[in-house]
């Protein structure tokens, strides 16, 4: 059986990623971000989770993502989506605010994470710092009133690569389990057998 691997950076809300994933029928195993992966483990994707730091510290927690990018489908949430446009080459800064609540997510490009989604849905954002570039090969999908990239993929069409600011596990992300399933199974190509 394939399994989901969660990269934990600390995030409060890492066990909640995995409860979603387990109720859509996915076995996932959550590891420290540090984790050595290696090719002969079952995983078929990653998600990285969210976390208190802040990509812009020294010495905040990272994985190579290219490596991961070229061998898994990975979802970055919060953090997770600021890591990846900070390694592939894109850009992060320090918001004006802190963002902290609810917001309303508007869909700027048509895509399949956003199937079954409305096209503006209430989502949970908590984070002091905001993606202000993408990589090259970014595409911005979503964004909110206060944020350009709210949601990105990386690479056109059959991409796997996403990255979302805010946080699809919590109940306050009205879509946000359709999201998590969308990404698994349209995207990711996992199947729900757990």
């Amino acid at each position: 059986m394939k399994k989901l691997l969660i990269l934990d950076f600390g995030s409060q809300l890492t066990q909640l990623i995995a409860r979603r994933v387990r109720e859509l029928g996915v076995y996932c195993e959550i590891v420290p971000f540090h984790t050595e992966i290696n090719a002969s483990q079952e995983y078929s994707a990653i998600i990285l989770s969210g976390s208190p730091s802040s990509v812009r510290d020294e010495g905040h927690p990272e994985v190579n993502l290219q490596r991961l990018i070229e061998k898994f489908p990975v979802l970055g949430i919060c953090y997770g989506a600021q890591l990846m446009a900070h390694q592939l080459g894109g850009a992060v800064n320090a918001s004006t605010k802190r963002e902290y609540g609810k917001a309303q997510l508007l869909h700027v490009a048509d895509d399949p994470l956003w199937e079954g989604i409305p096209d503006a849905s209430q989502v949970w954002m908590s984070h002091s710092d905001s993606i202000v570039r993408l990589p090259t090969d970014g595409v911005v999908i979503g964004t909110t009133e206060s944020i350009p990239v709210a949601a990105f993929r990386i690479g056109g069409k059959g991409a796997q690569t996403y990255g979302v600011q805010f946080h699809p596990e919590v109940m306050h992300t009205l879509f946000g389990k359709k999201l998590l399933e969308n990404w698994l199974f349209g995207i990711a190509g996992l199947q729900p057998n757990w």
